[in-house]
């Protein structure tokens, strides 16, 4: 095995690749990176069992070839190199030398014969999907995922895809995330799919940056993305999703349009003060023409006014103030709709366009009336 390529590329490679590298495991090979020199590509693959990463890169080959090497000891080595090109060459006793410039190493690499097969898919449907909106879906939902794993499918997910529609749901039991998108093609009929929480963690920052379209396929077992030279497969989670339908409220006793840039900083420096305090507590009263934010805590307290447009009665209102700011960081229009039914009812945001394409609904926090 012997081959050089470039170092760039290499390291934007091997960085891409690594999100699939196991962390810890019994299986040393998994927290390696198989290299797999062949038809003038280097193709490098990481696993941790869960999701699969695997991608390519031009390479003048000598001798074709493959072995594992270390994932945290070779990302590090390749970036830390000065020169254009890369040159390496694997001797008979599993061992790589990596040549760059005037610098010259020797690593120790391990057997492929211990590798899994990289997931193929005999996909039931498939859709198309740009990086960035894909992205976008992903970003503006996963924040809603539970930690815990009590409740397993709520560590997840759901893509429910309908015609050209795609919707990305996500439920702690605090609040819910509700996500559409467009597709390029549609799917016939409809069908859902529940993918890991920390699957799509890893995917959304392997789009950073990436504007091209995504190929999506998935069977019952697994879902595949594809999107230039790089593929990425993650399992799917089995069970019923908790049918979110039902927790949006159909009516409203109060509606406020707000510009959002004042409410999300006026909230983020409440919570300077509500992270000193019990349940990161901000306070909500919507009055005839204005609201009030308030926070406070041994430290001090805070209280500002916003202006507002209101329909129906005046409320007064608690919330945990990360999950207020967080659904108001992820919607990019610059006014945003609170409806609410009472003090301790579900509040939903959403963009004041009335598109639906961003909702978020939180969970009041009880207080007693002041």
């Amino acid at each position: 095995m012997k081959f050089d390529c470039a170092k760039d590329e290499l390291t934007q490679a091997l960085a891409i690749v690594s999100r699939g590298v196991a962390s810890k495991s019994t299986m040393p090979v998994l927290e390696g990176i198989l290299f797999q020199a062949y038809e003038n590509r280097l193709f490098l693959t990481a696993t941790n069992m869960e999701i699969s990463v695997k991608t390519s890169i031009a390479a003048n080959i000598e001798s074709e070839g493959e072995i594992i090497l270390s994932s945290s000891f070779i990302l590090e080595l390749i970036r830390k190199l000065s020169g254009d090109t890369v040159f390496f060459e694997r001797t008979d006793n599993l061992q790589m030398k990596v040549e760059c410039l005037l610098s010259s190493f020797t690593i120790r690499g391990m057997s492929t014969e211990e590798f899994p097969t990289f997931p193929k898919i005999i996909e039931d449907y498939d859709f198309t999907i740009n990086a960035g909106q894909l992205k976008a879906l992903i970003h503006g939902s996963l924040f809603s995922v539970a930690i815990s794993e009590n409740i397993p499918v709520l560590t997840g997910l759901k893509m429910e895809i309908e015609g050209k529609s795609l919707t990305v749901i996500a439920l702690d039991g605090y609040r819910l995330s509700l996500c559409k998108g467009e597709l390029e093609n549609g799917v016939e009929g409809g069908i859902s799919v529940i993918v890991p929480g920390k699957s799509m963690n890893e995917l959304d920052k392997l789009l950073s940056g990436k504007n091209g379209d995504i190929i999506v396929r998935f069977s019952q077992t697994q879902i595949f993305f594809e999107i230039e030279n790089t593929q990425f497969t993650s399992r799917l989670l089995e069970g019923e999703f908790i049918n979110y339908k039902h927790i949006i409220p159909n009516e409203k006793s109060t509606e406020v349009v707000v510009e959002r840039k004042l409410l999300l900083e006026s909230c983020e420096r409440a919570a300077l003060l509500a992270r000193e305090g019990k349940n990161n507590l901000i306070k909500m009263e919507f009055g005839i023409d204005q609201m009030a934010v308030t926070s406070s805590a041994d430290i001090g307290d805070v209280h500002e006014i916003i202006p507002i447009d209101k329909k129906g009665e005046d409320i007064k209102i608690a919330f945990n103030s990360k999950f207020v700011i967080e659904a108001l960081r992820v919607i990019g229009d610059d006014q945003i709709k609170i409806d609410m039914t009472t003090s301790v009812g579900p509040a939903v945001i959403q963009s004041a366009k009335e598109d639906g394409a961003y909702t978020y609904l939180i969970l009041p926090v009880r207080i007693s009336d002041d």
